[in-house]
């Protein structure tokens, strides 16, 4: 019986081990392309998706596992009746439910240790995966300009460029509007700085930590205001021609930034048995207190039928864990 029961389960474990991968595969295909929209053009490290598949196979594989399990037990039984091993082990006086016991003992035991997995191992995936995912979601779009459409990826500027050459850096008919000045001296004031360009060249510098925009055969227009009105009659006009100029913009507001994990720790995806149950009880505290404030503003308006009760309440709301609100809700 031992040879039969090693037998079955070497047939069971090889196809357990491979649907459990496919399985997990098939579902995490699924789950990240709900967020597929939330990946493009942010111009990620592939350290960053190989960390956030990571994440979400340890919070799909919970899933996965029962389907394995399903999967692999057709597949080797079905494999034992194909080759009429079936067949011997029940001429041989053998029941089908003692066939099947090997199996149901290491699915038990599949199924204790997925318990544990997900009362220990997922929770802490879950807050690092979804704390990953808002930082994605968070993160802004790599810098691509495009011809004929304004382009505010750059906080405080506004730029826009007729043509874009194939070469990805030499723009052709270039606006820019400047708000950064206005933003930190006027309140709608509206556009007070605009250069206006014949021809300009991108260059990133300082370890793509800088936008270098180096600008040819332009105006720059600047309204110069006294006060803090939207409609200054003392506003001055300048105007000033260049053959070049250069314009540094900074890019500290494309990379990536991990935030702090503890925004999600309140989620309950986040957390095990012990730490709901402790969440459950301070729940059901702030409730009783909640419900005894309540009582007691009622108690304020309408003193004439709960009169009496006044003195518990408020002796209740200072101390919540006594006998005293499980008495006074009896009532």
């Amino acid at each position: 019986m031992k040879r039969l029961d090693l037998l079955i389960l070497k047939s069971f474990i090889g196809p357990f081990i491979l649907t459990t991968f496919v399985a997990t595969f098939i579902l995490l295909t699924q789950y990240m392309l709900k967020y597929f929209d939330d990946f493009v053009g942010k111009d990620l490290e592939p350290s960053v998706f190989a960390e956030l598949i990571l994440y979400f196979s340890i919070n799909i594989m919970p899933d996965a596992i029962p389907l394995a399990i399903l999967l692999s037990s057709l597949m080797t039984f079905g494999k034992l009746g194909e080759h009429f091993e079936l067949t011997a082990i029940k001429s041989a006086g053998i029941s089908l439910i003692r066939v099947l016991m090997p199996i149901g003992i290491f699915v038990s035991l599949v199924a204790v240790g997925v318990f544990f997995f997900i009362n220990n191992v997922v929770p802490a995936a879950n807050l690092k995966a979804y704390t990953l995912l808002y930082d994605i979601k968070n993160q802004k779009p790599a810098l691509d300009i495009r011809a004929g459409q304004f382009y505010n990826g750059i906080e405080g500027y506004s730029i826009k460029a007729k043509e874009k050459y194939p070469d990805n850096r030499t723009l052709k008919d270039v606006i820019i509007y400047d708000h950064t000045a206005e933003k930190s001296n006027y309140r709608n004031t509206g556009n007070l700085t605009v250069i206006v360009a014949d021809s300009a060249i991108m260059h990133t510098v300082y370890n793509d930590r800088y936008l270098k925009l180096e600008l040819y055969k332009g105006n720059y227009y600047k309204e110069q205001r006294k006060g803090k009105v939207s409609q200054d009659l003392n506003s001055q006009y300048v105007r000033s021609n260049f053959d070049q100029m250069e314009m540094m913009f900074s890019l500290a507001s494309f990379d990536f930034r991990e935030s702090d994990v503890g925004i999600f720790q309140n989620n309950g995806k986040m957390k095990n048995m012990e730490e709901l149950s402790s969440g459950i009880d301070s729940l059901n505290l702030l409730m009783e207190q909640r419900y005894q404030q309540l009582k007691l503003n009622i108690l304020s308006k309408h003193p004439y039928h709960l009169s009496t009760e006044r003195k518990e309440i408020q002796e209740a709301i200072r101390k919540p864990k006594s006998k005293d609100i499980r008495n006074i809700q009896r009532k």
